[in-house]
């Protein structure tokens, strides 16, 4: 049991959010960061021969595009849902009849306003995606963008003209969501880091430019394993696979190098960045200045008023107290 209504709802958020996120990222997680490897999974199912990358930018550009039309059709069936409801409340009515119909009752037939939680996961699960995965692809800020310019009119024209006006609820903050905002951020880095060390090829061009005198002649083969011995006595045939070993199936030395290579890259990128957001996070305030200045002088009109009417109602009460020591009537202006 939660004590407060504050902590139930924050905790029911974390769960709704934590079974969200499972279900929408664990197709794209498994493509950056466990497909096609040899080593983390029973089964290898490979990638295409550009790597895992590229598909997980088309998996994010069809979860993207594919998912905001979707959202922004669902949107557009509540606005036919709505309209139903009337057309079937006025159905039947002559036309004296509709213009004695108060403008409350008329209210009353739109939709119920269910609050801002499906709105703020969607937001939320819209952020980590584009963050999470931006170095796969980065137009999904982009697409992110040209949605929410769409969704910000189509909300708009919902709770306007579709919904009942909902009743305003007092909230310190956003709750939750702030720290879940965080976490993805941070998320985010490490999975970026990762991202460009282990999915892509930079850091293998990088290290074979460097160790090749700055030519990447060779670099396919250089990518390629051959088959070991046994299979291909078995087989009379010769094939390769995408793995850094030698003829008998054992790590070559390069690959143990282009590993510290990759190791040593997550590390720095990420302290970096980390490093970085700090700094502006110091050098920016939370609150600008201006509206700093604004609020305090907002509290301090508040208090001259609340000074001015204690003041007022000293003197009533003085005076009151005069005059009915005098033996007149009490007025208190």
């Amino acid at each position: 049991m939660h004590r407060t209504q504050s902590d139930y709802e924050d905790m029911f958020t974390l769960k709704v959010f934590i079974f969200q996120f499972v279900n929408f990222y664990s197709s794209p997680v498994y493509i950056a960061f466990f497909k096609g490897s040899h080593r983390l999974v029973v089964v290898s199912w490979s990638c295409f021969d550009s790597g895992c990358l590229i598909e997980l930018a088309q998996e994010l550009l069809i979860i993207m595009v594919g998912k905001q039309i979707i959202n922004n059709v669902q949107e557009l069936v509540m606005k036919l849902k709505a309209w139903w409801q009337r057309r079937s409340f006025r159905k039947g009515q002559d036309e004296e009849k509709k213009q004695e119909v108060p403008p409350w009752e008329q209210d009353y037939q739109l939709l119920v306003c269910e609050g801002l939680f499906d709105e703020y996961l969607e937001m939320v699960l819209q952020f980590g995606f584009i963050t999470v995965f931006v170095a796969a692809c980065p137009l999904a800020p982009f697409f992110a963008l040209v949605n929410n310019w769409v969704e910000i009119r189509l909300d708009a024209h919902k709770f306007v003209s579709e919904y009942r006006r909902p009743v305003a609820e007092q909230a310190q903050d956003i709750g939750i969501w702030f720290q879940i905002l965080q976490l993805i951020t941070h998320i985010a880095v490490v999975a970026n880091a990762f991202l460009i060390a282990f999915t892509s090829s930079f850091l293998p061009r990088a290290y074979y430019r460097f160790t090749r005198d700055s030519s990447l002649h060779g670099f396919t083969n250089f990518t390629l394993a051959n088959s070991p011995t046994v299979f291909t006595a078995i087989q009379n045939s010769t094939c390769k696979y995408p793995d850094i070993r030698d003829d008998h199936g054992k790590y070559r030395p390069e690959y143990f190098e282009l590993l510290a290579v990759r190791l040593g890259f997550v590390i720095v990128f990420e302290h970096v960045v980390f490093t970085v957001s700090r700094f502006i996070d110091a050098l920016i305030p939370d609150v600008p200045e201006e509206v700093q200045i604004k609020v305090k002088r907002e509290r301090y009109m508040a208090k001259e008023a609340l000074a001015e009417n204690q003041k007022v109602n000293g003197k009533n009460e003085w005076k009151c107290t005069f005059e009915t020591g005098a033996g007149g009537l009490c007025t208190v202006l």
